[in-house]
């Protein structure tokens, strides 16, 4: 069984301590460019060694109560106040929280 490598690329050490805010950059070719990328906000706070909690929000474009409040998590938490890792992506569907529509406009799902 061979795995190939993400195409999905990230600003982010997972391993670093502190708080790091950056993207997840995710390749998009459209009509205008075949080399564009869909950046995809993260924020990774980490203390120490420790289990690692993800939260995400914005699945759906239209439900912004998750993405409000994880934004709100990315700001507020302090890498103090956690043992391990926690990784936020306030948006995960970008383009469908961005058209505030339950679904991407690209490809409709």
């Amino acid at each position: 069984m061979s795995t190939k490598p993400s195409p999905v690329s990230t600003t982010i050490d997972y391993g670093k301590d502190g708080k790091q805010r950056g993207y997840l950059r995710l390749p998009h070719s459209r009509n205008s460019s075949a080399w564009g990328s869909i950046l995809i906000p993260i924020t990774v706070v980490k203390n120490g060694s420790g289990p690692t909690v993800l939260f995400t929000g914005g699945l759906h474009g239209g439900e912004y109560e998750g993405v409000v409040s994880l934004m709100k998590l990315s700001r507020e938490l302090n890498p103090e106040a956690v043992q391990g890792r926690v990784i936020i992506i306030p948006a995960l569907n970008l383009p469908a929280v961005m058209a505030g529509q339950r679904l991407s406009p690209i490809d409709n799902k």
